[in-house]
C-alpha cells in the first residue's frame, strides 16, 4: 500500500501543475491524443456496442452482464505488451502464473482450480479452450496485443450464451479489421530480458473484398528470477544427494509468431488465424524441478467462415457460422522431470526423462435467428454442434510411472494405461432460445434457455435472466441471474498415473449466480460503476484419496461466493483522466475453507495525462492483496504486492510515426504467485524492466 501514498502526491502534482498550462492548452488539438471510453458521458456510450453479454451488438450499458470493455488505444496507453497485461486491469480479475511454463491462470470472482477451467477465453466468439484440462492449453505461451482491436469482459456465469466453461466468466477478443488498420502499420519494440518484438499490419480494400493482414514477432529470453529451492531440493535433504539445480533461475524464453488474415464481402466473412509459439521455456518444470534442459512449442490454427444477413427478411437476421481449431504442443528435445541422481549413485544417470506430445482439433457450426416481429421482443434461436477430437497423443518415458523404476531406455507408452490422456472425441449439441422484452420504455427483461448433450456424461439446462431499468439519462440498475456449468475435462474423466486416477461417472460443474450491477454518471465528468455478486458452486470436481493410495476425482465439492466491485472513472482536466477500481471476493469450500491462492483484495488506479500537445503519460498501480494456501500448507499467507508502471508516448496525427517508452515495476517490488509447497518460496514475478518502441503508418 506504501505505493499509493506515492500515487496521491502524484496526483495533487498532476493536477495543479496542470492548472498551472494554460498557456499550452490553447495548443491542444479538439480531441485528445487518445480518444477512450472512458471519457465518454453515459449518453454516448449508448454508441458503445458490446457482443459478448448476449452474442449480438448491444450498447455496452443496457447489456444483462457486468461488462468491461479495453479498446485498442487503452492497450496502447497503458504500455501493455501482452494479453495478460491487459486483463490484470480488469476488475474482480487476476492474473496468475502457474510453475509451468508461466501459463496464466485467470483467476475471477474468488474462484480457482488447478487448471482455471472456469473462464472461457474467445476470439472473434471463438472458443480457445480445449477439452483435454478445460484451460486454454497447458502450454498457452501468450498472446500479443496489436491485432487487438478490443477486449470483452464478463463477469459472472455466461453458459446461456457460451457454453461450457463459462461459470465465472467469458474473455472475448475482437480482431483488427481493415477499418481499423487503415492502411499498413509497422513498428518494433525493444527491452529488457532481450525482448524484441516486430509487427505489421496492413488493411485495404481490394476488387470489392475487405482485407486485413497481421503479423507480430515476438522474442524473448524472459525474466530469469530465482527460485530458491524445488521439489528435488527436499529430495536431497532426504537421500543425502546434491541433485537439485536451485537456486537457479526461471526458463521463460518464448520465441511467437501471430499471423491473422481476414477477407470480407457483403455478408461473408473469412478468418484465419495462426498462433506458433517455440522455445517456450519449462518455468519452473513440469515436476516443480528447476532444469535448463528442454523447451516446448505449442501451435494453434484456426479458420472460420460467418455469413451474417442483418436483414433476411423484414423481421428475420441470420447468422451461420462454420469454424475449426486445432491445437498442439510437444517438448523440443525431451523434458527432464526429475535431474540426474535424483534418488543418489546411477539409477537415473541422465535423469528422468519423458516425451509427451498432444494434439486436439475441434470443428464447430451455429446458425442463429433473430426475430423481431413481436412488438417490443427481440427472439433469439440458435442450434449447433461441435465435434472435439484428442486424436494424437505420444509419450515416451525412461521410466515406470507406477513404481519409479528405470527401463534403462526411453519406452514408448502411448495408447496405454500409462500415457497422458486417452485419444477420443467428445460431440456436443445446443439449442438456445432467448428473449429481450421492452416491457417498459426505460425497463428490458432478457430471459434465455440453453440445452446441451454432451456424448460422454449426457445434457444440462442453463437458464438466464435479466432485468435492466435506465431510471434517467445518467443512471442504468441491472438485476442478473444465471445458471452455468463445467463439463469434465478428458484429464478428470480418464487419466490414469502414479499419482491420480479419472473417473468416467462424473458430472458437470455447475454454478448459480446473483448480481446486482449499478452505473452513474448524475456528476459531470464523473462515472461510477458498482456491482455485488453472489454465487453457489455444486458438483465441484474435486481430488480425493483412495484405498489403492491413488487420488481420484469425484463431485463431491461446493463452494459459495460473494463480493463486490467499484469503478470510478474521472475526466479530471480536459486532457486527464483518472480511473480507478476496487474488488473485494471471498469464497469458502463445502468445509469452510478459504478457496486458496486468489486474492481477496485488490486495488488499482491509472492516470493518464496528456501534458503537452501530442506527448501523453500513462501512470498505473496494482496493489494485489495476501492469498491464502491450501487448508493443508502450513506456510503463511502469500505476501500482498505493489505494482506501478510509466508508459510516455509521443502522436501526432499529421505524422506518420510515434514513440513510446515504458517502465514496468518501477520500483523494483518483489511479487511472487503461489505455488505447491514444494517451491517453498513461491514463483518470482519479473523485476523492474522497460522497453522503447518505434511505429510507423504508411
Amino acid at each position: 500500500m506504501k505505493y499509493f501514498k506515492l500515487i496521491l502526491v502524484l496526483f495533487f502534482a498532476n493536477y495543479f501543475i496542470s492548472l498551472g498550462l494554460p498557456a499550452h492548452a490553447n495548443n491542444f488539438p479538439d480531441q485528445p491524443m487518445v480518444k477512450r471510453l472512458l471519457e465518454l458521458p453515459l449518453e454516448q456510450l449508448q454508441e458503445i456496442m458490446v457482443v459478448a453479454a448476449t452474442g449480438s451488438k448491444q450498447p455496452m450499458i443496457k447489456a444483462p452482464a457486468v461488462v468491461s470493455l479495453v479498446t485498442a488505444e487503452d492497450i496502447k496507453a497503458m504500455g501493455a505488451t501482452d494479453l495478460d497485461d491487459v486483463l490484470n486491469t480488469i476488475p474482480e480479475l487476476h492474473v496468475s502464473k502457474r510453475f509451468l511454463a508461466g501459463t496464466p491462470s485467470y483467476l475471477m470472482r474468488g474462484m480457482y482450480s488447478e487448471y482455471t477451467p472456469e473462464v472461457i477465453l474467445l476470439i472473434n466468439n471463438i472458443p480457445l479452450n480445449t477439452i483435454q484440462y478445460g484451460d486454454r492449453h497447458l502450454i498457452w505461451g501468450g498472446m500479443p496485443v496489436n491485432v487487438i482491436e478490443r477486449i470483452e469482459v464478463i463477469r459472472g456465469s455466461g453458459a446461456s450464451v457460451y457454453g461450457a466453461d463459462a461459470l465465472a466468466g467469458v474473455i472475448n477478443i475482437v480482431t483488427k479489421t481493415n477499418h481499423d488498420i487503415k492502411g499498413t502499420e509497422v513498428g518494433g519494440r525493444w527491452g529488457h530480458f532481450n525482448t524484441k518484438d516486430l509487427w505489421v499490419l496492413h488493411g485495404g480494400h481490394y476488387a470489392g473484398f475487405d482485407v486485413a493482414a497481421m503479423w507480430e514477432y515476438h522474442n524473448t529470453e524472459g525474466h530469469r528470477e530465482i527460485v530458491e529451492a524445488d521439489r528435488q531440493t527436499a529430495l536431497d535433504k532426504k537421500w543425502g544427494t546434491h541433485a537439485s539445480m536451485a537456486p537457479g533461475p526461471l526458463h521463460n524464453e518464448r520465441l511467437t509468431h501471430e499471423i491473422r488474415l481476414e477477407v470480407a464481402k457483403s455478408a461473408w466473412r473469412w478468418r484465419a488465424g495462426l498462433q506458433k509459439h517455440d522455445r517456450v521455456g519449462r518455468g519452473v518444470g513440469p515436476n516443480y524441478n528447476l532444469d535448463s534442459q528442454g523447451t516446448y512449442q505449442s501451435r494453434r490454427l484456426s479458420s472460420d467462415l460467418t455469413y451474417h444477413n442483418p436483414q433476411v427478411t423484414k423481421f428475420w437476421e441470420v447468422m451461420a457460422q462454420l469454424n475449426y481449431l486445432e491445437v498442439s504442443s510437444h517438448p523440443e528435445g525431451t523434458i527432464r522431470n526429475f535431474p540426474p541422481g535424483v534418488f543418489g549413485g546411477d539409477i537415473f544417470p541422465e535423469g528422468m526423462l519423458s516425451y509427451a506430445a498432444i494434439s486436439e482439433r475441434q470443428l464447430r457450426f451455429n446458425l442463429s435467428a433473430f426475430y423481431t416481429g413481436l412488438t417490443n421482443h427481440t427472439w433469439r434461436l440458435e442450434t449447433g454442434y461441435t465435434n472435439a477430437d484428442v486424436y494424437q497423443v505420444a509419450q515416451l518415458r525412461n521410466f515406470d510411472v507406477y513404481t519409479n523404476r528405470p527401463f534403462g531406455q526411453m519406452i514408448d507408452v502411448s495408447d496405454t494405461a500409462a500415457a497422458l490422456l486417452p485419444e477420443m472425441t467428445r460431440l456436443n449439441a445446443h439449442l438456445l432460445v432467448q428473449d429481450a422484452w421492452t416491457l417498459e420504455k426505460n425497463w428490458e427483461l432478457t430471459t434465455g434457455l440453453r440445452y446441451y448433450n454432451y456424448s460422454d456424461f449426457g445434457s444440462t439446462v442453463n437458464p438466464r435472466l435479466g432485468l435492466v431499468w435506465q431510471s434517467s439519462a445518467n443512471s442504468v440498475t441491472k438485476l442478473l441471474y444465471g445458471k452455468a456449468f463445467r463439463a469434465p475435462a478428458l484429464m478428470e474423466l480418464y487419466t490414469s498415473n502414479a499419482f491420480s486416477v479419472g473417473n468416467p461417472d462424473l458430472n458437470p460443474e455447475t454454478i448459480q449466480t446473483i448480481e446486482l450491477a449499478w452505473i452513474y454518471n448524475e456528476w459531470e465528468n464523473l462515472q461510477v460503476n458498482f456491482d455485488l455478486f453472489k454465487y453457489w458452486v455444486k458438483d465441484a470436481i474435486i481430488l480425493r484419496p483412495t484405498v489403492s493410495g491413488r487420488k481420484q476425482f469425484f463431485n463431491e465439492g461446493s463452494r459459495i461466493g460473494n463480493g463486490l466491485g467499484l469503478e470510478v472513472f474521472w475526466q479530471a482536466q480536459p486532457h486527464w483522466k483518472l480511473t480507478g477500481h476496487y474488488s473485494f471476493q471471498v469464497a469458502k469450500d463445502q468445509d469452510n475453507h478459504a478457496i486458496p491462492n486468489t486474492p481477496q483484495h485488490q486495488l488499482y488506479f491509472r492516470s493518464d495525462w496528456e501534458f503537452w500537445p501530442h506527448w501523453n503519460l500513462d501512470v498505473q498501480a496494482n496493489w494485489v492483496g495476501k492469498r491464502y494456501r491450501m487448508f493443508n500448507d502450513l506456510r503463511p499467507p502469500v505476501a500482498a504486492y505493489s505494482t506501478m508502471d510509466l508508459t510516455l508516448r509521443y502522436h501526432h496525427d499529421k505524422q506518420p510515426w510515434e514513440v513510446g517508452l515504458s517502465i514496468r515495476n518501477l520500483f523494483d517490488t518483489v511479487a511472487r504467485e503461489p505455488t505447491d509447497a514444494v517451491i517453498p518460496y513461491d514463483l518470482p514475478l519479473a523485476g523492474r524492466n522497460f522497453w522503447l518502441e518505434l511505429g510507423y503508418q504508411f
